[in-house]
């Protein structure tokens, strides 16, 4: 860092709030807008002014898109750099990313960790018994549907759609680059039709033989092809009622 910018910051200090807003403002002014505020034609401040009056199924939805923004630059950046390359597409598919090495590839799904009343939602242990507490990852889509052929529900996921489940897991880590990573087909299956994946997923916070903070290892379990799940689960246990929360 430059003596200049330092005498500059020195000089910030010492202004008012005031002071500083202008100076701030006059900044912004100095550089390019960004693309999103160029096509809207409004300014951040105002975009996250919106944000932040919307409902929080919306603020939950954004939230999202940040985990998945995460993901690409955080995570699968350095992927790419040591060989693997990321496939771009633009029709709705059952993943969110794409990525290929020789004539392998991957699809990643990635979802964030589930909140209810402002906190991090914790599995039921009498559903799923574990010595400490695990988190919970809803794993179904955004929007609801029928398909027009068979009349099925196009919400749920089924097993064979996207082969490795990221979960952000910035409720309860504060960091936006924590993840925890399991092969899809790992996933709990619904009572009902274990076709389908269950909704509610528990997540373990710390690394196990089922769920990883690295992908590379993730790609690593989905290459040896074993077959596990994520829990066992007690079949006799009484599958509780899904509530909407907050």
């Amino acid at each position: 860092m430059s003596e200049a910018v330092d005498k500059i910051k020195a000089l910030i200090d010492d202004c008012t709030p005031e002071d500083q807003i202008i100076l701030l403002d006059y900044l912004k002014a100095r550089f390019p807008q960004h693309p999103l505020e160029k096509e809207w034609g409004v300014i951040s401040d105002v975009i996250l002014s919106a944000i932040t009056r919307s409902s929080d199924l919306t603020k939950r939805g954004v939230r999202g898109i940040i985990a998945e923004a995460i993901f690409a630059e955080k995570t699968l950046a350095p992927l790419i750099e040591s060989g693997w390359e990321a496939i771009q597409f633009l029709n709705d598919r059952p993943y969110d990313f794409l990525i290929r090495r020789d004539s392998r590839e991957v699809r990643i799904q990635v979802k964030l960790q589930r909140m209810e009343k402002g906190v991090p939602k914790i599995a039921s242990k009498r559903r799923y018994p574990s010595e400490t507490d695990l988190y919970v990852v809803e794993v179904q889509k955004t929007r609801g549907g029928k398909n027009k052929v068979t009349n099925e529900n196009t919400r749920p996921y089924r097993f064979g759609e996207f082969d490795i489940l990221a979960v952000n897991m910035h409720p309860s880590t504060k960091d936006w680059t924590k993840f925890q990573f399991a092969v899809g087909d790992w996933l709990l299956p619904r009572d009902e039709d274990p076709a389908l994946i269950e909704i509610m997923q528990p997540v373990s916070p710390s690394p196990t033989d089922t769920w990883t903070d690295q992908l590379e290892t993730c790609i690593e379990w989905l290459v040896k092809g074993e077959q596990k799940r994520i829990l066992r689960v007690d079949p006799a246990l009484v599958k509780p009622k899904i509530r909407n929360s907050n």
